[in-house]
């Protein structure tokens, strides 16, 4: 079995400081959360919020991606187990 690279009590601080995205990919973000009017780095700060105010016991990890729900933010967020790239970002 793998050695973990964080511990799960710190799994969003893991995330919050690791993830990355492409350009596009921030694109995608920005349409799906209507941040049209942030800069990429202004994404990638709220993204980093929502990760950091999500509750640990609404994180979960299954097969290769890890789950976000934030309440605070009405956000889903699908992150990559390998590379950290969100996959998915919407509204609920």
């Amino acid at each position: 079995m793998p050695e973990l690279k964080y511990h799960p009590e710190n799994i969003r601080e893991y995330l919050a400081g690791n993830f990355s995205n492409t350009d596009l990919g921030l694109i995608r973000i920005a349409k799906n959360l209507s941040l049209l009017d942030m800069t990429n780095a202004e994404i990638i700060s709220h993204c980093r919020k929502i990760i950091l105010a999500t509750p640990t016991d609404n994180i979960e990890q299954r097969g290769k991606n890890f789950y976000l729900r934030c309440q605070e933010y009405s956000a889903i967020l699908t992150i990559n187990k390998s590379s950290l790239g969100i996959i998915t970002a919407k509204r609920f």
